[in-house]
């Protein structure tokens, strides 16, 4: 069987909406993290949740120049640069050829008078709450409280300060991390949920951003020492759809016969930091051993392209440890989903 390697990565900035790169559309964002990839691929997949349609993974490829490449456009929302990533791996297993996967998001284009909507996550009949509520309500099952939380959230900024990314590419620079510590405490509750605990500064705010990897079977060249092993989307509780990593993570490692303490390296998209901590309890890990290089707390969540943005962190953090190290990065998925993919460090 092939060995699948990531040859190449790249992300943008990660700026808020309505900010730096607010007149950046989806295709336009990809268009950058294509440019920077080592090789013109065979194959471009690429997760989008709230752009204008119209294959915009196709409209990016043109514009880097890759007529010749085939590409598609996928919706799994938060999850979906890393359904893009694990297909793509299976595609190059199958083929033998070069894939970019990744994601692309711009709310700001999507919604340049700042009015946001949001489409249906599940059909009638079922419920499908507001992430926020949805977060508080996670956070009461759970018994997390907003100090916990609020600390989870600060704990991100510090890890994102003191990681700048390697991938960073293009004109613009990441304008989240800072000093947190200053405001806890200090934001409101966001919702009027009768247990509510989520804050300003423990909900991820919404971003611009776009991010990619190219993945190829191993060859006589070079790449980031890193292979794709597996992965896994699974269903869930579309009630509590920000614990959806969970059944994602323990799917996913059960399938290769592993358990937690196996994995090394592991990121959790940080759409909320209720999200996080209730998978860390459920799983029985240390919040301290997850998300090591921050996260979406501190720098934005551009839906569509964050779990690509944190595999990019898993990557970064593999570098440095000897071969054999696994590491696995996870997202929840609105409507109740959770998505996961293990690496594996050469």
């Amino acid at each position: 069987m092939r060995r699948i390697v990531v040859t190449g990565g790249a992300r943008t900035a990660i700026t808020g909406w309505h900010r730096a790169q607010e007149e950046l559309s989806d295709d336009q964002l990809a268009a950058t993290v294509l440019a920077a990839m080592p090789t013109r691929p065979d194959l471009v997949m690429l997760g989008n949740t709230v752009g204008p349609g119209g294959n915009i993974a196709r409209i990016a490829n043109l514009a880097a120049g890759w007529q010749t490449a085939g590409a598609v456009t996928l919706d799994a929302q938060c999850g979906s640069s890393l359904v893009a990533i694990g297909q793509a791996a299976a595609h190059a297993r199958m083929t033998g050829q070069t894939v970019v996967a990744g994601g692309t998001e711009s709310p700001s284009t999507a919604w340049p008078d700042g009015e946001r909507t949001q489409a249906a996550f599940t059909p009638a009949g079922f419920p499908d709450p507001d992430m926020t509520e949805a977060a508080d309500q996670l956070a009461a099952t759970y018994g997390i409280t907003r100090e916990q939380q609020e600390a989870y959230a600060v704990q991100s900024h510090q890890r994102a300060l003191e990681h700048p990314s390697q991938y960073l590419v293009g004109e613009y620079r990441d304008d989240g991390p800072r000093d947190a510590q200053k405001l806890v405490n200090r934001l409101g509750t966001i919702t009027s949920h009768p247990a509510a605990s989520v804050t300003g500064l423990s909900a991820a705010r919404i971003a611009d951003a776009a991010a990619a990897v190219q993945l190829a079977p191993e060859r006589d060249t070079p790449h980031e020492g890193v292979e794709v092993l597996d992965y896994r989307l699974v269903g869930a509780d579309p009630q509590l759809p920000g614990f959806g990593a969970a059944p994602a993570i323990a799917a996913l490692l059960a399938a290769r016969a592993l358990t937690v303490a196996d994995i090394e390296v592991l990121d959790i998209v940080e759409a909320y930091a209720a999200q996080v901590l209730a998978t860390c309890q459920h799983l029985d890990l240390n919040p301290a051993s997850v998300n090591r290089h921050g996260g979406a707390l501190a720098h934005g969540h551009p839906w569509a392209a964050s779990g690509a943005i944190a595999f990019l962190t898993t990557l970064e953090q593999l570098s440095n440890m000897p071969a054999g190290t696994l590491g696995v990065t996870a997202a929840a998925v609105a409507g109740g989903m959770g998505t996961a993919v293990l690496v594996r460090k050469l």
